[in-house]
């Protein structure tokens, strides 16, 4: 690679430009998350960049969020929940439930084989009520600019954290929002019901994002921090 692309370096993209005989030029994500380019060696670099810049709205949205190697949660580990760190305590019981303590999670279980799968469901419920309460506070700030309530999915995703179907009336939120703080999460969903006027990230579809997210940028950046996937 003999050549930097400085959009991409501003937005944190790590990347590699690969010049062959390719047909044509092309761009994807490989397995460890770095942004490749295929540039055929007739295509002038300076033409290159401006592929770049025209498709950088693609390029951010479907970078995808690397995973941390997941470990076995044990007692007194910290627990993320929120932007707030909490104390797992594991109890050994015959019934099993997950609850809240002062600063600590309570994990009830019959042996460690279910502590995740009962942290799993715990989180879910939580994201349930956190986020459905914050779409609709959301909602009605916005509802000048839209039509209908949208229904809500919550799900597990890799490449990001929220995402429109314009088409269906529908927004989903990745679960792992649920460890990020609660500014976060109204972002990510004031940015995905902004999509429903402007669905793209032109000029406008900042202009409109900036008067429900007066500080948008620093809130994508603070977003970066916690690109880590729960188990």
């Amino acid at each position: 690679m003999n050549y930097r692309i400085q959009i991409l370096d501003d937005h944190n993209i790590p990347y590699v430009i690969i010049k062959k005989t390719y047909k044509r030029v092309s761009v994807k994500y490989n397995s460890n998350c770095v942004l490749e380019i295929r540039q055929p060696i007739y295509f002038p670099d300076v033409e290159m960049i401006k592929f770049i810049e025209k498709h950088i709205d693609w390029i951010i949205v479907h970078k995808p969020v690397k995973p941390l190697p997941h470990e076995k949660y044990k007692d007194g580990d910290s627990y993320l929940l929120l932007g707030r760190e909490y104390t797992l305590k594991i109890v050994y019981s015959n019934h099993q439930e997950v609850i809240f303590l002062n600063n600590q999670i309570i994990v009830h279980t019959a042996n460690d084989k279910n502590i995740e799968k009962l942290l799993d469901k715990f989180r879910f419920q939580q994201a349930e009520i956190v986020f459905n309460e914050i779409l609709y506070k959301c909602f009605c700030s916005m509802n000048k600019h839209l039509i209908k309530y949208p229904t809500l999915t919550i799900k597990v995703a890799k490449s990001r954290w929220g995402c429109c179907y314009i088409k269906e009336n529908r927004i989903m939120l990745n679960i792992s929002l649920i460890h990020v703080p609660l500014t976060l999460i109204e972002y990510v969903i004031f940015h995905e019901l902004v999509h429903f006027v402007y669905p793209n990230h032109s000029k406008d579809f900042h202009n409109l994002l900036s008067l429900y997210v007066r500080d948008e940028k620093m809130k994508r950046n603070e977003l970066k921090f916690y690109n880590i996937i729960y188990k």
